[in-house]
């Protein structure tokens, strides 16, 4: 386990309950999805959008097969027509949002490797300049592309749930209180973040 990771979950165990959770679901692997560039991920990431992960995961599959070796290249998408792209699954938006997203990373207008020296801010407002690429799937770029250690994404429908239910609220809750309650967990919200995910995965956790 990365140093990192030690001092987070340290941090995250000074809470009894999310010390139970870090127990009930081991190590955290998020990092895993860094191996990808930020290409690869936000591209995932849009085809990911309002889809069960296991339908995105077919999808994106389809796609980056069809793309062939060398995946992914800005460039050789960008000479695949709307056509294909919408056979292999994606819908009419995520072909559009997937075409200028590559256009941005082909014209240079977009500096992915860039981003990887901004602050979380910066690359937020950078990311959601691209056609269907909002405040959502750039705090995921944030978390599982560029592993920072600190975002607290309190729009998240799976996040609130997760609150709700290992701190035994009454109902869900909204982003402002949501907001509060990560406050504890600075600056390592994004390791909260993803145990808190899990636990909506966990069985009998429903």
């Amino acid at each position: 386990m990365k140093e990192r990771d030690r001092r987070a979950l340290a941090h995250l165990k000074k809470d009894d309950r999310m010390k139970r959770l870090v127990e009930l679901v081991g190590k955290p692997r998020f990092h895993e999805y860094s191996r990808f560039d930020l290409l690869h991920n936000l591209l995932e990431a849009i085809v990911a959008q309002q889809l069960s992960a296991k339908v995105a995961q077919v999808i994106f599959g389809r796609f980056k097969k069809s793309q062939g070796p060398g995946f992914p290249d800005a460039e050789k998408i960008l000479s695949t027509p709307e056509t294909e792209l919408r056979s292999l699954g994606l819908s009419r938006a995520k072909a559009l949002s997937v075409r200028d997203l590559c256009e941005r990373v082909a014209d240079g207008s977009l500096d992915l490797n860039g981003l990887r020296e901004m602050p979380d801010g910066k690359v937020i407002e950078r990311l959601i300049k691209v056609k269907g690429i909002g405040p959502w799937t750039a705090h995921m770029a944030l978390i599982f592309a560029l592993s920072r250690p600190d975002v607290w994404p309190v729009n998240d429908l799976g996040l609130r749930k997760g609150l709700a239910a290992v701190f035994d609220l009454e109902e869900v809750p909204d982003a402002d209180r949501a907001m509060k309650m990560g406050e504890k967990w600075r600056p390592y919200r994004s390791y909260a973040c993803w145990y808190l995910w899990q636990f909506n995965d966990l069985p009998g956790s429903h």
